[in-house]
């Protein structure tokens, strides 16, 4: 009965992570950078609060901790919820980096600090014990994440998830402390879900708020103006409904603004992206859509088409769109030359899809997050070449700029250019103002007025799509010269390097305020001067202290290296959140496992510097062997069996020292390495350094650690 404590610490911490992590990542329409900020937040906070706690001397104080879990986390919640309307933010207008920033402390502040000083307190609770308290965390952390992902996400909805953590929080106080009084404090989170409505309500000003679902995927959001309805997914902006054309509704739509200079997102009409690509062929029969509105297959099926395949991960994003869809158009979804496929499209391509298509239409936003930029590199352009018949095309749309195509739109957008230029010897691209681009084996004809009688002896009828556009969009000397703007860009986009991701971050953050990230996303030798300032610093603050120092080396090695297994694996087999609960469990499940095994080893010291060899070995054999789906829950429970490990014989080493109490110092070590682990390796080393050579920076860096548990002397 005293290890459950633990295991709902553990339990309670990263259900609480992961909760918050979303609410924050729909707030702020985020990417990796939102994620590598409010973890690294997360952790900060948590190590502060390890600190705090590790000097608090009080018998009941564990016991209180998790009365503090059970009473703050729906007022997390809700306070993170509340931010549009706090910081009065308007329909599609973005809120500043810094902002950002300092809402995200503020929201998560109370909650973190609380979460840290629990591991210090757990320690002393079982007497001392720590590698026990690391693993049991752990292993809580495990069940944890195998139970949001196989029975809560996607079923659960979120309040009623926070409210149960809340009451069984309140419950384990009541326990722990044996008395009675804690239990008439249950009655405060049943109430607070009672009334969430009041102030949950997800809103962006000058929209009429209709609908709000939770998928396992995310949060879908329906809001309406005038008639139209606009579908945000976890805080993006996806598409409109019906796609009504009007100067009043295309002002809610989102643009960013970068040093005076007008970026348009993507927000092309239905009729555009399907009878634009329609015409670039005069015999087109098989079609394959990944992503975007399903009112799409209308305007397909206007043609004499074989078959059109419309590929989305969410079929609750589906469900959602066909209730908003008129009766006319939701019939076309049960057309018999229809078929609907719930899938990552990424790995449908790769080893479902007939090689059969015509046309590809790629109709999802521009590579903006490490997610979205899978579909937009080399490797997946080649898999999209293999599906394609000698003729078919892949059509794209990227943003883009009013006038001019300034020089960071340039490298974001040339970099998808150069990269389909790598794949297909064929590549034509449009005019400035439409931003497509299209590959294939074959010869392409963008002549206006081949393009325009083929639209006219096709006979279709259309709203808003005329010839005269297809003059405009392939109007020669435009189109000659963005060709000549995007081919200045030679370098390209791949799994292991996400340079477009990288440059699309770069604009994100200046639309956001962020000019000062330039420096760091845009200069490859800044990449690592920064970590190797970091490293420098960590020796000179811990020197004399090899085994703190370790354990700072093996929190940022042990998160950089998941992060890359999880990222690399999303990259090659598909969406990770289908296996992320697992990947994160595993990991878990190696860190009890090294905590557990090192708790009692004789020269603790020795095997402390054998961990880090491995560790170095690790990272070797990973850059030769990641290539299996099986060898990523291999390398990823090895690399939580190190730093469970690491930290109880680091633990071990000062018991034997004579040094006691230094619990909450260590984790909060341990936390101190893991923050720029994950915020330096996602938003800047991984997109400017690539894999391998954010891999051999890991091996440095432990190769110092192992220096310095050499030179160490025990006092």
């Amino acid at each position: 009965m005293q290890f459950f404590p633990v295991i709902l610490m553990g339990a309670s911490s990263l259900l609480l992570q992961i909760v918050c992590l979303r609410q924050l990542l729909s707030v702020f329409s985020g990417n990796e950078l939102i994620i590598g900020i409010t973890i690294g937040g997360w952790l900060v906070l948590v190590a502060l609060g390890s600190l705090a706690g590790s000097r608090v001397r009080y018998d009941v104080a564990f016991g209180l901790s998790f009365l503090c879990i059970g009473l703050l986390s729906q007022p997390t919640v809700i306070l993170i919820r509340s931010i549009r309307s706090f910081a009065s933010i308007e329909s599609g207008e973005i809120i500043p980096l810094p902002s950002t920033i300092l809402w995200t402390v503020i929201s998560i502040a109370a909650i973190c600090m609380v979460i840290g000083a629990q591991f210090p307190l757990a320690v002393r609770h079982l007497r001392e014990r720590l590698a026990e308290v690391y693993g049991l965390e752990a292993i809580g952390a495990f069940m944890a994440g195998g139970l949001f992902t196989l029975l809560v996400s996607g079923r659960v909805e979120t309040h009623t998830l926070v409210m149960t953590l809340a009451i069984i929080n309140i419950l384990a106080s009541a326990l722990m402390l044996r008395g009675r009084w804690p239990l008439f404090l249950v009655i405060i989170p049943i109430a607070i879900y009672m009334i969430r409505g009041w102030f949950t309500t997800p809103g962006y000003r000058g929209l009429e708020f209709i609908n709000a679902v939770e998928s396992r995927y995310g949060e879908i959001a329906v809001f309406r103006i005038r008639g139209q309805y606009n579908i945000y997914y976890s805080g993006k902006y996806l598409y409109s409904y019906p796609d009504t054309q009007t100067e009043e509704l295309k002002a809610h739509l989102p643009i960013l603004v970068v040093n005076g200079k007008t970026t348009i997102k993507n927000t092309q009409t239905e009729e555009l992206k399907a009878h634009l690509p329609m015409t670039l062929a005069s015999d087109i029969k098989d079609i394959l859509i990944v992503g975007g509105s399903p009112a799409i297959i209308r305007e397909f099926l206007k043609y004499p088409v074989s078959g059109v395949e419309f590929v989305e991960i969410d079929p609750l994003l589906v469900k959602v769109a066909e209730g908003l869809l008129s009766d006319r158009d939701r019939g076309y979804l049960d057309d018999r030359r229809v078929r609907m496929i719930y899938m990552d499209a990424r790995r449908y391509i790769k080893s479902s899809a007939p090689s059969r298509y015509d046309l590809v239409l790629l109709n999802i936003a521009e590579p903006s997050t490490a997610n979205i930029n899978r579909f937009y590199t080399v490797e997946f352009f080649k898999e999209v070449r293999s599906i394609l018949r000698k003729d078919g095309l892949l059509y794209l749309s990227l943003p883009t700029s009013s006038g001019y195509i300034g020089r960071g739109m340039q490298k974001a957008n040339g970099s998808v250019y150069a990269s389909l230029r790598e794949v297909f010897p064929y590549v034509v691209n449009s005019s400035e103002e439409y931003g497509i681009i299209i590959g294939s084996m074959s010869p392409v004809d963008v002549s206006p007025e081949v393009l325009i009688d083929r639209f006219q002896d096709a006979g279709i009828t259309t709203s808003f799509f005329r010839p005269y556009i297809l003059r405009d969009a392939f109007m020669p000397l435009k189109v000659e010269m963005v060709r000549m703007r995007l081919s200045g860009v030679r370098e390209i986009n791949t799994d292991h390097r996400p340079i477009s991701y990288l440059y699309n971050l770069i604009l994100w953050s200046e639309a956001h305020g962020g000019v000062w990230l330039r420096p760091l996303l845009g200069n490859k030798v800044l990449v690592f001067l920064l970590p190797l300032a970091l490293i420098l610093a960590m020796i000179f603050i811990l020197r004399g202290e090899g085994p703190f120092y370790a354990i700072f080396t093996s929190g940022y090695f042990t998160m950089a290296f998941t992060l890359i297994l999880i990222l690399t694996y999303q990259s090659r087999f598909g969406y990770i959140y289908e296996a992320i609960g697992i990947l994160s469990g595993t990991f878990m499940l190696g860190g009890a496992a090294g905590a557990y095994l090192m708790r009692h080893r004789a020269d603790p010291l020795n095997w402390l510097r054998g961990l880090d060899v491995s560790s170095i070995l690790l990272l070797f054999i990973a850059m030769a062997l990641m290539d299996k789906e099986w060898s990523f829950y291999i390398f990823i429970f090895l690399a939580g069996l190190i730093g469970g490990g690491e930290f109880a014989l680091a633990g071990s080493v000062y018991r034997e020292r004579g040094d006691s109490g230094l619990s909450g110092r260590l984790y909060a070590i341990d936390l101190a390495g893991s923050f720029p682990g994950s915020f330096i390796t996602t938003v800047s080393m991984l997109p400017v350094a690539g894999m391998v050579s954010t891999i051999l920076f890991l091996i440095f860096m432990k190769l110092t650690s192992f220096i310095s548990l050499m030179i160490y002397r025990r006092a």
